[in-house]
């Protein structure tokens, strides 16, 4: 009998700041990514993404509004390894007026990027780069997914 795991459910936020996207950097590595964290069993998403917010960025957002989902699959690569499901919800905020801008983590810097730079820049996971661009330009939410291939997701189809 073939049990798949239980999906490990991450939440994720990106801010904006005028024409400017807020994402995050682990300070000296090339590649940025979104704050975000799992979500602990009866664990709110945008409780922990208030709860992160906080303690990264030292403010909360009055509103998150959905972006959409990533989905990824990932099956044993032999012994010791295990198949994994990630489902990862995303959201957007905007920076508060009186916000301070800036990391309070000492290992993570807060930093802004063009809308237009986006596809410059090295996103972990990758496709987080395309799936904000997408957002913006129409506010439409979306599904993506890998569909078990272990590759990039698209856009779902059904």
């Amino acid at each position: 009998m073939n049990l798949l795991p239980e999906p490990t459910l991450r939440a994720r936020v990106f801010l904006t700041l005028g024409n400017r996207v807020v994402v995050a950097n682990h300070r000296g590595q090339p590649w940025f990514f979104l704050l975000g964290e799992r979500v602990a069993p009866g664990e709110g998403v945008e409780q922990v993404l208030h709860r992160v917010l906080r303690r990264t960025a030292g403010f909360e957002v009055r509103a998150l509004d959905f972006v959409g989902g990533m989905e990824r699959h990932e099956t044993g690569r032999g012994t010791g390894h295990e198949a994994a499901h990630e489902i990862d919800v995303l959201f957007a905020g905007a920076v508060p007026r009186y916000a301070e801008f800036g990391s309070r983590v000492d290992e993570v810097d807060l930093v802004t990027v063009e809308r237009s730079d986006l596809h410059r820049v090295e996103f972990r996971p990758a496709y987080i780069g395309d799936v904000i661009s997408s957002w913006l330009a129409d506010r439409v939410p979306r599904w993506y997914t890998d569909g078990g291939s272990s590759r990039p997701p698209t856009v779902a189809t059904s």
